[in-house]
C-alpha cells in the first residue's frame, strides 16, 4: 500500500535495525514466526464474519418468496450455521490474541533484558573521557526509557504493523472479489491517507527527537540535584531549584503537548478520509443495488469490510508516531553501542600476576582530548619498588591526571611517552591485571550501597577476617567500626552519606588494603582526615605494606614529608624532586609551601 510505503526509516537507520534484529532477536525468530503467524490467521478471521451475515441476509431474501413455513426453516437453520460459525472465529481470535501477547511480551522482555545487560557492559567497558563528557541522567535515559521504547515496539508495534499490512491486502483482493467497482471506488481514498501522513511524518519525527533529548535533559537534572542536595539545602536554593525543575518541565509539557496536537489531528483527518470513503462507498453501492448489479447481501458485506479496510490503513499511517519515537530509540541506544572502546586489552596483551612494583613515567605528556592543553608535559619520574613517592602541587597541576594514568584509565597517545610497570608498558599488560596490582584511591570517596562489610570486599569477596583486621586497623577505622551497633555489617546507605567525609576516606582506604595491590596510588585521599589521624595512617601504611609502592599526591607537606621522594609539579611539569631535607636546603618552591603551612598551623 502506498501509505505503508511511507512508513520507513533512512538506510541508516534500516541498518541499525538489522543490526539489533541480528545481535539480539535471532534466537527468537521461531518464536516470532509462530507470533506473528497467530496475529495474521486472527486479522484473517476477521473476514469470514461480514461475509456470512451477507449470505445470511441474501438467504432470508430469497426465502421470502418460498413457503411460509420452509421459509421461516430455512431462515432459522441459516442463522444458527452463521451464529455458530460467528462464535466459532470469535474464540478463535480470542485465544490467538491471548497467546501472541504473552508470546511478544516475553520475547520483549527477554530481549529487553539481553540489551540493557549489553549497554551495561558497554558502559564498563567505555574509557573515562566518555564519562567526562556524559552527564549520568543522559546515560540512564538510554537504558530506561529507549529501552522502554523498543520494548513497546517489539511486544505489540512490529508485529501489528505486518499484521496491518497483510490484513490490508487480504481485504482489497476480497473486495475486488465482491465487486470491483464498488472496490475502486474504495481504494480511492488511499493516496489521501498517503498525503496526510507525508505532511506529518518529518514533523512528529522531530518532535520525537526533540522528546528524547529533553527528557535525557530531565534525568540529567534529576540524577544531578539528587546527588547534591546537601549542596542545595546548605545554599537555601530549594525554591530556586523547584522553579528551574518546573521551567523544564514546562517545556517539556509543551513538546508532548505539541506532538500529542500534532498526532491528534493526523488521526482526526485519517478518520475523516475513512467517514467519506465509505459514505461514497454506500451511496454508489446502494445505485449498485437498485441498477440490480449487486445484491443487499454483498453490500452489507461490502459496508462490514470497509472499515476493517481503512483501520488497517489509518494504523499503518499513525504508526508513523510509534515508529518515529522508537527510531530515535535505535539511534540513541545505538550511538552508545558504537562508542569506541578504546581502552581495551591489546591483541598482544601479556598477563602478569605478580609485580615488584617498579613504576616509570618516561617522557609523559597528556592532554584530555586531542584539542585540548596539555595538563602532563615531558613527565619523567623513576619510583623504585617499596618506595614513597610524594606528589606535591596546586589545583590543576596535574597530580590526579598523573596517577590515572598508571592503572590506564586514561591512555597516553602515542608518541607522547610511556608508563612502564616492572619494565613493560601499561599498555601491553591485561588490563584486570594491571588495575589488580595498580590500585588508586580517589580524593572523593565512592561507596556503594550495602554494609561496611560490602565495600570492604569489593575488589577481593574472598578476603579473610584477619586480611579485614588488618586493613581496619592499617586505614584507623577498627574502632569506629566496633562502635557502630551492627560492626561490619552496619548499613552505610547510598553512595556512603550515612558515614562522615573521613569515615568515608577510611573505609575507601581500607577497601584498596585489601585488594592487596603492589602499587598503591593515594589521590589525596585523606584530605577530610585531621592531621593526627592522617599521621597514623601514615605510619600505619608504612608498617603494613612492606615493600609495596605507594605515590601520596596530597595538597599537605605533612602528608609527604616523610616520604623517600618528592615531586613538586607545576603546570603539568616537574618543578623540582628529592626528600624532604633536599628541599628545604634548596629553599625552592616546596620549602615556600612548606614554611607557608607551618606558619599558618602557628597561628
Amino acid at each position: 500500500m502506498e501509505a505503508a510505503n511511507q512508513i520507513r526509516p533512512s538506510p541508516g537507520a534500516w541498518s541499525r535495525l538489522r543490526r539489533l534484529e541480528a545481535q539480539f532477536l535471532r534466537p527468537y525468530r521461531g518464536t516470532i514466526v509462530l507470533a506473528l503467524a497467530g496475529m495474521l490467521l486472527q486479522s484473517v478471521l476477521l473476514v469470514p464474519i461480514p461475509l456470512l451475515q451477507g449470505w445470511v441476509l441474501d438467504r432470508l431474501v430469497e426465502a421470502r418468496g418460498g413457503a411460509a413455513s420452509q421459509a421461516q426453516a430455512a431462515a432459522l437453520q441459516t442463522i444458527l450455521v452463521v451464529l455458530a460459525a460467528s462464535i466459532a472465529c470469535y474464540l478463535a481470535r480470542m485465544v490467538l490474541a491471548w497467546k501472541v501477547a504473552q508470546t511478544m511480551s516475553r520475547v520483549g522482555l527477554e530481549v529487553v533484558r539481553d540489551l540493557t545487560d549489553v549497554l551495561h557492559q558497554k558502559f564498563q567497558r567505555l574509557p573515562m573521557a566518555y564519562f567526562d563528557r556524559e552527564q549520568t541522567g543522559r546515560m540512564m535515559s538510554r537504558i530506561t526509557n529507549d529501552v522502554g521504547s523498543l520494548l513497546v515496539f517489539l511486544s505489540s508495534g512490529s508485529l501489528q504493523l505486518v499484521s496491518d499490512l497483510v490484513l490490508a491486502l487480504g481485504i482489497s483482493a476480497t473486495l475486488t472479489w465482491l465487486n470491483w467497482r464498488l472496490a475502486l471506488l474504495s481504494f480511492a481514498t488511499i493516496p489521501f491517507y498517503a498525503l496526510n501522513h507525508r505532511v506529518f511524518a518529518s514533523r512528529i519525527r522531530e518532535l520525537s527527537r526533540q522528546i528524547r533529548a529533553h527528557i535525557a535533559t530531565l534525568y540529567a537534572l534529576i540524577s544531578e540535584r539528587v546527588s547534591a542536595v546537601r549542596v542545595v539545602r546548605a545554599f537555601a536554593q530549594e525554591t530556586a531549584e523547584v522553579a528551574e525543575f518546573d521551567r523544564r518541565i514546562d517545556t517539556h509539557r509543551l513538546f508532548n503537548w505539541t506532538n500529542m496536537r500534532t498526532g491528534s489531528l493526523q488521526g482526526a483527518l485519517a478518520t475523516l478520509i475513512s467517514g467519506l470513503g465509505t459514505v461514497a462507498v454506500l451511496l454508489y453501492g446502494v445505485r449498485l443495488v437498485g441498477g440490480g448489479t449487486l445484491s443487499v447481501g454483498a453490500l452489507l458485506a461490502f459496508y462490514a469490510l470497509i472499515p476493517q479496510l481503512y483501520n488497517p490503513i489509518v494504523r499503518l499511517t499513525q504508526f508513523n508516531i510509534t515508529f518515529a519515537t522508537t527510531q530515535v530509540a535505535v539511534d540513541r541506544v545505538t550511538e552508545v553501542l558504537d562508542e569506541p572502546e578504546t581502552i581495551t586489552d591489546r591483541a598482544r596483551a601479556r598477563p602478569i600476576h605478580q609485580a615488584r612494583g617498579r613504576l616509570v613515567f618516561r617522557k609523559v605528556s597528556f592532554a584530555y582530548g586531542p584539542d585540548g592543553p596539555k595538563v602532563l608535559e615531558h613527565i619523567y619520574l623513576r619510583i623504585e619498588p617499596g618506595m614513597t613517592v610524594g606528589v606535591l602541587g596546586a589545583s590543576g597541576a596535574g597530580k590526579s591526571t598523573l596517577l590515572a594514568l598508571a592503572p590506564r584509565l586514561y591512555d597516553i597517545p602515542d608518541g607522547w611517552g610511556t608508563v612502564l610497570l616492572d619494565g613493560r608498558d601499561v599498555r601491553e599488560l591485561r588490563l584486570a591485571d594491571l588495575r589488580r596490582l595498580v590500585m588508586l584511591v580517589p580524593q572523593q570517596a565512592m561507596l556503594f550501597e550495602g554494609t561496611i562489610r560490602s565495600n570492604l570486599t569489593y575488589a577481593r569477596p574472598e578476603a579473610s577476617a584477619a586480611a579485614i583486621r588488618r586493613a581496619l586497623a592499617a586505614a584507623d577505622f577498627a574502632d569506629t567500626v566496633a562502635g557502630f551497633p551492627f560492626g561490619l555489617e552496619t548499613p552505610v546507605g547510598e553512595r556512603g552519606f550515612s558515614l562522615s567525609g573521613g569515615q568515608r576516606q577510611r573505609l575507601a582506604l581500607a577497601r584498596a588494603l585489601i585488594a592487596d595491590p603492589a602499587v598503591l596510588l593515594l589521590d589525596d585521599c585523606t584530605s577530610a582526615l585531621d592531621a593526627e589521624t592522617e599521621a597514623r595512617i601514615q605510619g600505619a601504611l608504612q608498617d603494613s605494606l612492606p615493600g609495596r609502592t605507594r605515590i601520596i599526591v596530597s595538597h599537605k607537606v605533612s602528608a609527604v614529608r616523610h616520604a623517600d621522594l618528592i615531586v613538586v609539579l607545576e603546570s603539568g611539569r616537574i618543578l623540582e624532586q628529592g626528600d624532604h631535607e633536599e628541599l628545604i636546603a634548596r629553599g625552592g618552591a616546596y620549602a615556600e609551601v612548606f614554611d607557608q603551612q607551618t606558619r599558618a598551623l602557628a597561628f
